[in-house]
């Protein structure tokens, strides 16, 4: 297909120069100049020098031939005299008495004589013009054209007689003639007819032809050597992928790969590297969905569980308060699916809001802000503050003393490009479970309020591993994370709870859906224990690291780049 593709133009552009033939119009024209300049000269010359000095003004035809035997005519050009009886008086074809003088060939034998014509006379470049010269001459509107301009020299001359000249284009059969016929006058009178005719336009067109062999032969060698550079490069490399490909979507296990060809450095390798990861990742995500499946089905068994043990103790159960603790039990336990199957819902359909929502620049301080102020409507249900600890940002950042204040304040935001509604879930799923653990406020026989908890939001600007990210902390004052489960947290299901907690109002997801929206947005969700000065554990700290957007590392004009949530 890519030979083809390749092929067809060029294939074009050779018929097209190799059928230049006697429809030039721009070389007719030229010649029609040409000759009737020509003519005109001969027509004076004759009206001066060959009409006799008599009363009565007649064309000599003596010093007619003479004067045409001294004109120098180009090789296949013709001139032709008539008087005014449209008789002929003169025919340089005829007066033409040189001879030709070349210098012979090596003397052939006679046994070679045939087989040396026959490689002279049917070359495959001649026989490739002449068949493309008859396939264009037989079309219609060529052979049209023809017939339409056959010549009628009488006719010429006859209209020459009266005094209009004829120039132009002519044919005989297929032959094309270039002819001018105009008077020649003395004075006013009309003593006779200058015909003027050349053949030589076949010549010069089959000469032009024949220079563009090189540049024809040239082109199609490169064709070629193109095409066959694309073919080894291009389409076969496409095609091996293209296959393994349907080997992956075809295969039941991950035998099947990409083929790695990032070694290419070009539009292909960032292909095969495209196909690799999102490979890898249609991988990672079947077997996050069979574990998510299998976690669903552990937890949702435990509810099952407890509901079956209650329901056939209610069927035994002989006093009313044990009825009433196993109609409590039942109740409880189908709340805790409900809220599990909510929660698995949301987490199921996660993804899919990631990829709806427009990312939008945001400003974290005054978010963070607004996230604070909002909870704070909160306080009296919760016992816990919930509070921004603002930090200036000017004093992290010198002041660059080549920009204006306003310059100098626009550098000292922490802006970054984030899917608002998500990572809004993120900051209220961990304070959320900063509320859960932190102690609530603390209260005397009088009831008079004697200490308050807190969860404390902060922000600054990641240096060294943390360069080009923005850090917000979330800080409580609870009892912290046991040390093996600081990562373990932020896996599905995982539902430690503090002493004291109802069993079974936490699914154990928000920390995971946590990590699930920072993983959309190329940022971290880590946790680690707050200590004093005695290295006791004195809360718990979240850390959401997400990167910046830095405009002015964009080049003007250059389209910013969308946050994409991992597939």
């Amino acid at each position: 297909m890519i030979f083809l593709a390749n092929l067809c133009g060029l294939i074009i552009l050779i018929v097209g120069a190799l059928a230049l033939n006697q429809f030039s119009r721009e070389l007719i024209h030229a010649k029609v100049d040409n000759l009737t300049s020509q003519t005109r000269l001969i027509t004076n010359i004759l009206g001066d020098q060959a009409t006799g000095i008599d009363g009565v003004p007649v064309l000599d035809e003596d010093a007619v031939n003479a004067i045409i035997r001294r004109i120098d005519l180009p090789t296949k050009a013709r001139v032709r005299v008539y008087d005014k009886n449209a008789k002929l008086i003169s025919d340089s074809a005829l007066l033409d008495a040189s001879i030709e003088v070349s210098v012979l060939g090596p003397v052939t034998p006679i046994g070679q004589l045939g087989s040396r014509r026959e490689h002279h006379g049917n070359q495959w470049w001649a026989k490739l013009q002449s068949w493309i010269d008859i396939k264009i001459n037989n079309l219609p509107v060529y052979k049209k054209h023809r017939q339409e301009l056959q010549r009628n020299l009488q006719k010429d001359i006859r209209l020459a007689l009266r005094g209009n000249g004829i120039s132009g284009e002519q044919y005989e059969g297929d032959a094309l003639i270039v002819t001018v016929a105009l008077p020649v006058k003395r004075v006013q009178e009309v003593l006779g007819v200058v015909v003027f005719e050349t053949r030589d336009v076949d010549a010069i067109l089959a000469s032009q032809r024949n220079s563009l062999t090189p540049i024809i032969l040239i082109a199609i060698i490169a064709s070629i050597l193109s095409s066959f550079a694309l073919t080894m490069f291009i389409a076969l490399p496409i095609r091996k992928l293209a296959r393994a490909t349907d080997e992956v979507l075809s295969s039941t296990h991950k035998g099947a790969t990409i083929p790695d060809l990032s070694a290419r450095r070009d539009e292909i390798g960032d292909l095969s590297i495209a196909l690799r990861d999102m490979t890898e990742g249609m991988h990672n995500r079947i077997d996050d969905i069979a574990n998510f499946a299998a976690d669903v089905a552990h937890e949702i068994k435990n509810p099952l569980t407890s509901l079956r043990s209650a329901s056939d103790t209610l069927k035994i159960a002989k006093t009313k308060e044990q009825r009433a603790k196993m109609i409590d039990i039942i109740q409880s336990d189908v709340a805790r699916m409900d809220r599990l199957v909510t929660d698995i819902s949301k987490a199921s359909r996660m993804d899919a809001a990631l990829a709806r929502e427009e990312a939008l620049p945001l400003d974290l301080s005054v978010f963070l802000k607004n996230m604070a102020d909002f909870y704070t409507q909160t306080t009296r249900e919760t016992g816990v503050e919930i509070r921004y600890e603002e930090q200036d940002h000017a004093l992290m950042r010198p002041q660059n003393p080549k920009l204006s204040d306003a310059e100098n304040e626009q550098n000292n935001l922490i802006i970054v490009r984030a899917l608002e509604n998500s990572f809004g879930q993120v900051l209220r799923n961990l304070i959320d479970n900063a509320i859960t653990f932190s102690p609530k406020e603390k209260r005397d026989n009088t009831s008079v309020k004697t200490s308050r908890s807190s969860v404390r939001l902060s922000l600054k600007q990641g240096v060294n591993n943390d360069e080009g990210m923005a850090l917000i902390y979330v800080d409580d004052d609870g009892p912290g994370i046991p040390t093996e489960s600081l990562k373990t947290i932020f896996e599905r299901f995982y539902t430690q709870r503090p002493k004291g907690a109802v069993f079974g109002n936490h699914s154990g997801l928000g920390l995971a859906i946590c990590r699930q929206i920072m993983d959309a947005h190329y940022g971290t969700v880590s946790a680690v224990n707050r200590l004093d000065g005695e290295d006791k554990i004195i809360g718990a700290r979240f850390i959401v690291r997400i990167p910046l957007q830095i405009e002015k590392r964009m080049k003007k004009g250059q389209k910013k780049k969308m946050l994409k949530t991992k597939t």
